[in-house]
C-alpha cells in the first residue's frame, strides 16, 4: 500500500480552492443584475403594506369608536356597524390615495430620461 504524502493533499487542497475561486467570480451574485428576480421593487412592498395597514387600522379606529358609542349612548349593535362601514370606507379611501399616488410618481419616473 502506498503511502499518501501531506504534500499530495496540500495540493489537492490548493487545486480546489483555485477552482473554488475561479467559479464565485464566474457566477453572478444575487440581485447583481440591477432589479429584484421577482420584478417586485421595495417601493411597490411598502406601498402594500401600507394599503394594509391603511384597511386595518380604519376596521379597527371604527370598530373601537362603535363600540364606544354603543356602550355610552346604548345604541347596540347599530352603532358598531356603522362606524365599522365607515372605517372600512376611511380604510378604503386612504388605500386608494396612497395607491394613485404611487401611481404618479411611477408615470413621472417613466417620462424622464
Amino acid at each position: 500500500m502506498s503511502e499518501k504524502s501531506p504534500d499530495d493533499d496540500r495540493r489537492k487542497i490548493d487545486e480546489l480552492d483555485s477552482r473554488l475561486r475561479q467559479q464565485r467570480q464566474n457566477t453572478a451574485k444575487p440581485g447583481s443584475s440591477g432589479g429584484q428576480a421577482s420584478g417586485v421593487s421595495h417601493r411597490q412592498t411598502a406601498v402594500a403594506y401600507r394599503v394594509l395597514v391603511d384597511m386595518i387600522a380604519g376596521l379597527l379606529v371604527g370598530g373601537f369608536l362603535g363600540y364606544w358609542l354603543d356602550r355610552w349612548l346604548g345604541l347596540a349593535p347599530w352603532g358598531l356597524v356603522t362606524f365599522l362601514i365607515v372605517g372600512f370606507v376611511a380604510g378604503a379611501n386612504n388605500a386608494w390615495r396612497a395607491i394613485r399616488r404611487f401611481q404618479a410618481d411611477a408615470n413621472e419616473e417613466r417620462r424622464l430620461p
